[in-house]
């Protein structure tokens, strides 16, 4: 996969499906050596710790693109948000994110991603923390995003979850 030096900008290429719910596509990526998964700062809320997906201008929440497979957009978003390079392991599901009235807002489709490279310069290098966390500090700090808590619990992380 080629790696490009600057962040994709725009929505024109974004996926909606037929009732107009965002497609996005990102990553849990995991050092399989410590068992800790790396988050990010949310580029709309202080503070605010996510996985490498979301972003909402042209975010993390990777907006899966319409000339790149589910898997390569959350690859380039993670690579574009946190600057690791990494092997997809699986698919996860696909998770909900819902408005405060209970719509569905985008819909997420989740890889679990080993890293294998950990960059010192990425496109958001400027715009964003990284850090890591075990999964129940993972938990505490995504309090706030229902749908990617339900995504850590369905990983590979979760030492409670049977994975096949």
């Amino acid at each position: 996969m080629q790696y490009a030096e600057e962040a994709r900008e725009g929505r024109q290429n974004q996926v909606y499906d037929e009732d107009n719910v965002r497609q996005v596509a990102g990553c849990i990526p995991i050092d399989p050596r410590t068992n800790r998964v790396l988050l990010i700062t949310s580029s709309k809320h202080e503070g605010v710790w996510v996985l490498h997906l979301y972003c909402f201008c042209k975010q993390p929440k990777g907006g899966w693109e319409n000339d790149e497979t589910q898997a390569q957009a959350a690859a380039r978003e993670t690579w574009e948000e946190a600057g690791v390079r990494g092997t997809i392991t699986r698919q996860i599901g696909t998770f909900v994110e819902t408005t405060k009235k209970g719509s569905a807002k985008a819909h997420h489709c989740i890889f679990e991603m080993h890293i294998n490279e950990i960059m010192k310069k990425w496109p958001e290098k400027k715009k964003r923390e990284r850090r890591w966390f075990t999964f129940d500090e993972a938990l505490v700090v995504t309090a706030s995003k229902p749908y990617m808590q339900e995504a850590l619990r369905s990983s590979s992380l979760n030492p409670a979850a049977v994975h096949h």
